[in-house]
């Protein structure tokens, strides 16, 4: 249930499901040692305060920083997307849905600024995003052929703010159909059933082989990339486990394994980007250091017998869970996602003839179909990548999705003639 309300809510980036298997751990200290538990949490707290203080302090020399950065990507995309109208359909229609998507990103960016949200600076931030958008609907009226009267912007003009209600992102997620769901109860299988093996066989850690089966399957990725990363995490946790050998020969003090463990964390993040296999050459001597320099995981011979073991465990239990699902679940998958998709757009087209302007129906049905798109070739393009055989789907997909982005478009249009002759006569003067 937390890696469900975790994929529910978390719109942008995150920090992954898996720190909730962290939180568990933490939790095995206070059933082996009531003392030694609270010195964590005591350490995690403070560490957590540290950390943020530092993630902070840039926006003291650069207020409103994350916002300006999100508002500069939507302009970059829309711009993307209005100079190429030569380009071929596909490369247009991906142009349109990065526009989109940045934009929405960036109303979910300003949503989430609090309490800079009542500064001046946010309502012109807000006041540019809102051109942005306005601009990126002319485009796709304009290439729609439609001759439409684009509504402007006034003072009183509201705020779109791309975040659907709670009620609408957990009924989204509670279908059982959503991808939501249907990552959460994979990697609930793969993370029990690798637990159980490991404990059954006797190996030490068993938390160790949950952790690799979350980390391999707490995305919806294809098999052969489930399998390439499951793959990968095993040579790496192998070719890590020689540097922690190769380290702990050294006979360093707990001072110096401190410092190697320091020299991992930063050294993972460099190499996360280039491969993950060479990532594990910092992440798995991190881990085992650590628990070597507490004192409390044993020698380094039953640690790194450990770590291999419960990663091939739970590498091995990641990749059949993948193949064992993938085979019937990817077309329920696209098929409920497109039903959710076809009704948002039902219900935005019904609100455009409403001839309501900027209603509170208006933002939340465009909201949702925002959502809801930004969904919908996401769950295809996956779809197909798992199984190929629904490319055939492909095609009445991107019908539907052009048909919910001319939506969007749409509701900027002046509809009445009342209000289009108002606006007529101000562009006149």
């Amino acid at each position: 249930m937390v890696s469900l309300a975790y994929y529910a809510f978390t719109l942008t980036a995150g920090p992954s499901p898996v720190m909730m298997f962290y939180a568990a751990v933490l939790g095995t200290f206070f059933g082996a040692d009531q003392t030694l538990g609270w010195q964590v949490v005591g350490i995690t707290a403070a560490a957590g305060l540290f950390t943020s203080s530092l993630l902070l302090l840039p926006l003291i020399f650069a207020p409103y920083l994350p916002e300006r950065r999100a508002v500069a990507l939507a302009q970059n995309a829309v711009a993307v997307y209005q100079n190429r109208p030569d380009a071929d359909a596909e490369t247009r229609r991906s142009d349109r849905n990065d526009a989109y998507q940045a934009v929405n990103s960036a109303w979910l960016t300003l949503r989430s600024a609090w309490p800079a949200g009542r500064g001046r600076r946010h309502r012109e931030l807000a006041a540019e995003l809102m051109q942005v958008n306005r601009s990126l609907a002319a485009t796709i009226l304009g290439r729609l052929g439609t001759d439409a009267v684009i509504r402007p912007l006034t003072p009183d003009t509201p705020l779109l703010l791309g975040r659907p209600s709670w009620r609408f992102l957990i009924g989204h997620a509670l279908r059982g159909n959503s991808v939501e769901w249907f990552t959460s109860w994979r990697m609930a299988l793969a993370a029990g059933t690798a637990g159980t093996v490991s404990q059954l066989l006797g190996i030490g850690h068993p938390y160790w082989a949950i952790l690799t089966a979350t980390v391999v399957i707490n995305q919806w990725m294809d098999r052969v990339a489930a399998t390439r990363r499951a793959a990968h995490r095993t040579v790496g946790t192998l070719l890590g486990v020689g540097v922690v050998w190769a380290v702990s020969a050294l006979h360093p003090s707990a001072w110096w394994s401190v410092a190697v463990v320091l020299v991992c964390m930063v050294g993972q993040y460099f190499a996360l980007a280039m491969n993950y296999a060479f990532a594990l050459l910092f992440i798995t001597p991190m881990a085992l250091l650590a628990v070597e320099a507490s004192g409390t995981g044993g020698t380094v011979a039953s640690l790194t017998f450990d770590r291999f073991t419960d990663t091939l465990i739970g590498a091995v239990t990641a990749v059949a869970v993948t193949w064992g699902t993938s085979w019937f679940f990817p077309r329920r998958l696209v098929g409920s996602q497109s039903a959710r998709t076809a009704e948002a757009v039902a219900a935005l087209q019904a609100v455009n003839r409403a001839e309501e302007q900027f209603g509170a129906e208006d933002r939340r049905a465009r909201v949702e179909l925002q959502y809801e798109l930004t969904h919908h070739l996401s769950v295809l393009d996956r779809a197909v990548r798992d199984d190929p055989r629904l490319a055939d789907l492909a095609d009445e997909e991107h019908r539907l999705a052009d048909e919910g982005y001319a939506a969007l478009g749409r509701a900027w249009q002046a509809r009445s003639m009342s209000v289009r002759g108002a606006l007529e006569r101000s562009v006149s003067r």
